[in-house]
């Protein structure tokens, strides 16, 4: 106080640290600072602090919210939420509905192209189809090049998740169709969709530097050979039983029934 030549120093905080303080000289008047200039100058000190405080708080939730949709931008979105919630991803057996679907003809395409356009074709393909499933309820899990798998009623439950799951699949080839072509000269590309119901693992694997969300097991694996089969059955979408009994009538009224097929990997038909 001596060396700054001031009557008073009003300290102002940002939690334990002391990050300013105000000097006020001597009362023109000549008068001292009374024990009740005093306190009200330290609560003046301590509502600055406390807003200093508040400031920094907000500055941390915007920096939170800014990586939470970061996030949302590279995991799935129902799996962004619950991490942004503190909720725990469960890991566990559950029963979803899987959707599998593929670009036909992928390969001779790409073959003609440069990576940029072959990017770009993909990247429309991409949005229609993931738009599409959030809208029903479903989540994407990955993109592997022309393929893209997602899955209805995990991490969270889904009313009638078949019914969801097969409306995409003919919603998807209604928008393939939308789509436009590459080149004027082209055909609009097609894909092929395989639905299944039943039993999976849904969770986290652990890779050498992060988790994977993924679903696993008998009923992913049925979803990707019904799409395989798409072209052989001259069909656009392949369901199994279990989702064509549960989805209902009206949802699969333009479904035809193929009993007894032999379905390769699987020794049931």
């Amino acid at each position: 106080i001596e060396t700054l030549e001031v009557a008073v120093l009003v300290p102002f905080r940002r939690g334990p640290d002391l990050v300013a303080f105000s000097c006020l000289g001597p009362k023109r008047s000549g008068d001292i600072y009374t024990p009740t200039d005093l306190a009200w100058l330290g609560a003046v000190a301590g509502k600055v602090s406390d807003r200093l405080l508040a400031l920094d708080a907000t500055a941390v939730a915007e920096q939170a919210r800014a990586m939470q949709e970061a996030l949302r931008r590279y995991v799935p979105g129902a799996v962004a939420a619950r991490l942004a919630s503190g909720q725990d991803i469960e890991a566990g057996e559950r029963e979803v509905t899987v959707l599998f679907v593929d670009i036909r003809g992928y390969t001779g395409f790409s073959e003609a192209r440069q990576a940029e356009e072959i990017f770009h074709t993909v990247n429309r393909y991409t949005e229609m189809v993931s738009q599409l499933v959030r809208a029903r309820g479903g989540s994407v899990v990955e993109f592997h090049g022309d393929g893209l798998l997602a899955v209805f009623g995990a991490p969270d439950a889904l009313a009638m998740k078949e019914r969801a799951a097969v409306q995409v699949g003919c919603e998807i080839i209604a928008g393939m169709a939308a789509l436009p072509a590459p080149l004027a000269a082209e055909a609009p590309l097609s894909v092929g969709v395989g639905i299944s119901t039943g039993p999976a693992f849904v969770g986290n694997i652990q890779s050498s530097d992060r988790f994977i969300w993924t679903v696993i097991g008998n009923t992913v694996n049925l979803a990707a050979r019904l799409q395989g089969m798409t072209r052989e059955l001259d069909a656009a979408v392949a369901i199994d039983d279990t989702t064509f009994r549960r989805a209902g009538r009206e949802t699969c009224a333009a479904f035809v029934r193929h009993a007894d097929l032999a379905i390769r990997g699987r020794a049931q038909p």
